[in-house]
């Protein structure tokens, strides 16, 4: 026989497993569908485009202002 039937805790220890399991069960699936969004995909793809087009043209300002120094 299995004493963990038998012990009282078994039940806390069973609902805390249970409700752990469920909640990284909803987690993954959530990832899933943030994985797989094609609209976030696209507005991601576009924003880093947009920061390295700001990027690059923050570094050419600079290197304009920087050009008559040397």
């Amino acid at each position: 026989m299995n004493t963990a039937l038998l012990n009282p805790n078994s039940g806390m220890l069973a609902g805390w497993a249970v409700r752990s399991g469920l909640g990284l069960a909803t987690w993954g699936l959530q990832r899933a569908n943030r994985r797989t969004d094609r609209d976030r995909l696209l507005r991601r793809i576009e924003a880093r485009g947009a920061a390295e087009a700001a990027l690059s043209e923050r570094d050419a300002a600079y290197r304009s202002t920087t050009f008559g120094l040397m």
